[in-house]
């Protein structure tokens, strides 16, 4: 029995407005499935890689193919961030807060979290690109006030005289 590999079709790849959304998926998908109307995803892909970037495709080259994909991945990541906010490299993937679990880098900073970075002491040499806008949040810190406790001699003195 000779079994062919038939390409899968898939529709959990469209957007609302019936577009694929090619960031979501790897070069085996993009190669390999097609459309519920016979397209194939990668012939989709290279329209669309094309009219974004304006150059000339090797649909032939399995290399080349993949770097199409991340380009388009990483040309797509980059518009969907949307801050302002541009962290000096040395300081990439910098925690949050003292012991916090969120690693903030350009990749994924927001407003919110540059905002607390930049409560920290000397906070703004942390970025290299800060919109003119901004207003850092002030940390209310609870400050006690301290008792002089310190003893003059007069005081002893006083003491020494009242008894």
């Amino acid at each position: 029995m000779l079994l062919l590999k038939q390409p899968l079709t898939t529709s959990s790849y469209r957007l609302q407005d019936n577009t694929m959304d090619f960031t979501t998926m790897d070069i085996a998908t993009v190669t390999r499935n097609v459309t519920g109307s016979g397209e194939r995803y990668l012939e989709l892909f290279l329209k669309e890689y094309t009219s974004v970037f304006n150059e000339k495709v090797n649909p032939a080259c399995p290399k080349c193919l993949t770097q199409y994909l991340t380009r388009y991945k990483n040309h797509y990541k980059a518009m969907a961030n949307t801050c302002n906010y541009r962290l000096h490299a040395k300081y990439e993937n910098i925690p949050l807060e003292f012991g916090s679990p969120i690693l903030v880098n350009n990749s994924n900073i927001t407003t919110e979290y540059a905002l607390k970075l930049l409560a920290h002491n000397n906070g703004q040499r942390y970025f290299s690109q800060i919109p003119k806008d901004a207003k850092p949040k002030s940390i209310s810190k609870k400050t006690k006030t301290r008792k002089n406790t310190s003893t003059t001699i007069q005081d002893i003195s006083a003491n020494e005289t009242a008894e």
